[in-house]
């Protein structure tokens, strides 16, 4: 309990502090180097912001996300589209729109 109350404090202070800049992005760019990882966040196709992580910490962040993601699909009932997921559905909308029904 006494984990939870310090991360839940962590995150109040985040969230609450002008000085620790907010970022929203709605897209990012992944890369490789040979020692990290490279993320570059985007909004609406606009770099914004950039992050480089070691793999140990890179593998950890994938682990947890997913891992938020997926009580939320179970809790709501809901899956949440991926953009791959997302650009597909659109791609096929296009066509059917255009008359061409795959």
């Amino acid at each position: 309990m006494e984990e939870k109350l310090k991360v839940d404090d962590v995150i109040r202070f985040a969230v609450d502090s002008p000085d620790i800049p907010h970022l929203y992005a709605n897209g990012f760019i992944s890369a490789i180097g040979n020692g990290d990882t490279l993320l570059v966040f985007q909004q609406t196709g606009r770099p914004i912001a950039t992050l480089n992580l070691s793999f140990t910490v890179a593998k950890t962040l994938v682990k947890k996300l997913g891992a938020i993601i997926e009580d939320l699909e179970k809790n709501s009932g809901n899956t949440i589209m991926t953009t791959g997921d997302l650009d597909e559905v659109l791609r096929k909308t296009k066509k059917i729109k255009n008359g061409k029904h795959e």
